[in-house]
């Protein structure tokens, strides 16, 4: 019913605007604005194109700590500030810090360079997020991790109508404003709908397990990362704190973090995700053995002994040692949100860290010294200015990073939209492809998964309407799509989503390596497919 709908509502917006806007503007091709480049094209040919490639990668990596240590701390005290719930904050503001280089890159596609390659980024973005992210979770992970299908099943509904009204507008090649607010305000219902969220899953469950024993729970309450989950024990218990909270900062990784992926001792922010993770099987535990309503006293007495005996058994922590988790450690959890470290400024020790040091420089101090630290004292007071500014370094970084893949681009005959496609997909993923694996290391398989399709929805109901609809507000004319398998690579990316929920399912949700090389030969056969459109080798069936 709401599908046919929106089609019938893009449906007329179409017939209205063919008119109007049909002869406002002649088909002709717009230069992009970008300066002109210091070197000419037959020194770019003879090898000064490598100075492009490693300005592009260097833009990977200032996005990357722009968005890590200040646009994200900025959001974290806007969300405080505003006391927004944990669920809306992160289908919002959280979704917001990390898809900020893809929402720029459209806008510069759309304003500056007019052409695809936001679109070519944000698709080959949400195909890199759910085909190659989550195979290197499920093949990184030190064991297997079972998921809940309950966020897969919301957030992959929510994206599935997205892509649908997304292939709709693509049609014809032009989008009008209309059908880009239509797109829009799939977020506003995604939002929405989050902030319902917990109490429609649990209706959902009583549902469909209303002939099974034992409680309907949620997702919340038996994950980690969220921020409803009740204690197993009498009184008040402080929430968990939200996923956000475990980004892994690009830079703390290169320089002042002990290696993640090292499987001896811990970082701090990895002790304190096995440390819930630890705490959370505990609480899954006593949940199983709590009694239900009018159990017996035996029953009764049978609990009361398996929670004691709970309290003392030691928990077996995802990196193969053990330790003795109290149930009273559940009510300080609240107590880990609120532990934030600033940005660590020192001269670290040994040789690598240093050389990094020196070569991130460049990127780090012009942003410590304009933006202040939120995760201070002194600069959460000033929250505005750390988040409009990272805004602005944010909208330069991408401009550099879209300039010079341009030149690149033009320099070995790649189209805009296959760097976007391959390229800046890939660059601009690669912080969260670290965060996931990382938080799947630790035994978060739900939460790497959500975040990789959640931010997926941003980018498609966010970054690419966003931009058209501004375009056809100040312009009065539709934005013309100029790749030609563009229409079917989105197609394609919906087929893979399909893909993915039958992948999992067929491996009884479970992440194992199984899962892992399916998924990245799935990304593969979309690079390869996606390539042979672009180029001219396979043809479109819309053309």
């Amino acid at each position: 019913m709401g599908g046919a709908l929106l089609l019938a509502l893009l449906a007329a917006a179409r017939a209205n605007e063919t008119n109007l806007t049909t002869t406002s503007f002649p088909d002709e091709e717009k230069a992009p604005l970008f300066p002109t480049d210091l070197f000419t094209e037959e020194q770019r040919r003879s090898g000064a194109v490598i100075f492009h490639m490693i300005g592009m990668g260097y833009m990977f990596v200032a996005l990357a700590i722009v968005c890590d240590e200040f646009f994200v701390p900025a959001l974290d005290v806007i969300i405080e500030r505003l006391a927004i719930r944990d669920d809306v904050a992160g289908a919002t503001f959280m979704a917001a810090g990390g898809s900020a280089p893809e929402l720029f890159t459209s806008i510069i596609g759309v304003f500056v360079s007019f052409d695809d390659v936001g679109i070519g980024t944000i698709v080959g973005s949400a195909v890199f997020n759910i085909l190659f992210v989550i195979g290197a979770c499920a093949l990184f992970s030190r064991t297997t991790l079972t998921l809940t299908w309950w966020p897969l099943f919301r957030d992959c509904t929510f994206y599935s109508i997205s892509l649908l009204v997304l292939i709709y507008c693509f049609r014809d090649n032009e989008i009008y404003w209309q059908e880009a607010l239509v797109l829009f305000s799939l977020y506003g219902a995604y939002v929405l709908f989050m902030r319902w969220n917990q109490p429609v899953e649990k209706a959902l469950k009583k549902l469909i397990y209303k002939n099974k024993h034992g409680n309907a729970t949620t997702s919340s309450e038996t994950s980690v990362g969220t921020n409803t989950a009740t204690a197993a024990t009498p009184g008040t218990s402080k929430a968990p704190p939200p996923a956000a909270k475990f980004r892994h900062g690009l830079l703390q990784l290169m320089i002042h973090t002990i290696d993640p992926m090292h499987d001896g001792e811990l970082g701090k922010v990895d002790e304190k995700a096995t440390q819930l993770h630890a705490i959370a099987s505990l609480k899954v535990l006593l949940e199983a053995t709590r009694p239900t309503a009018g159990g017996a006293g035996a029953a009764a007495a049978k609990n009361a002994a398996a929670t004691a005996q709970a309290k003392e058994t030691p928990l077996d922590l995802p990196n193969g040692g053990l330790a003795d988790v109290q149930l009273d450690a559940i009510e300080e959890i609240g107590d880990l949100e609120d532990d934030t470290t600033p940005l660590d400024m020192s001269w670290p020790s040994g040789f690598r860290k240093r050389l990094t040091y020196l070569l991130v420089a460049p990127i780090v101090f012009p942003l410590w010294i304009t933006l202040p630290d939120t995760r201070t004292p002194r600069g959460k007071k000033l929250f505005p200015i750390t988040f409009i500014g990272s805004i602005v370094w944010i909208a330069f970084f991408s401009y550099l990073m879209v300039w010079w893949a341009n030149i690149a681009g033009a320099t070995a005959y790649v189209p805009p939209e296959v760097m976007g496609l391959t390229l800046l997909a890939a660059g601009t993923s690669v912080p969260d492809l670290i965060t996931s694996v990382i938080v799947a290391r630790k035994g978060f398989g739900d939460m790497a998964v959500s975040s990789s399709v959640g931010s997926n929805i941003f980018d498609v109901t966010v970054g690419l309407p966003l931009p058209w609809l501004l375009y056809g507000l100040i312009y009065g004319a539709p934005v013309q799509v100029n790749s030609k398998g563009m229409v079917c690579s989105i197609v394609l990316l919906f087929a893979m989503l399909l893909f993915v929920i039958l992948s999992i399912a067929c491996f009884r949700w479970k992440m194992n390596r199984g899962l892992g090389f399916t998924m990245f030969l799935l990304y593969f056969v979309f690079v390869a497919v996606s390539l042979g459109l672009e180029y001219g080798y396979l043809h479109c069936p819309s053309e």
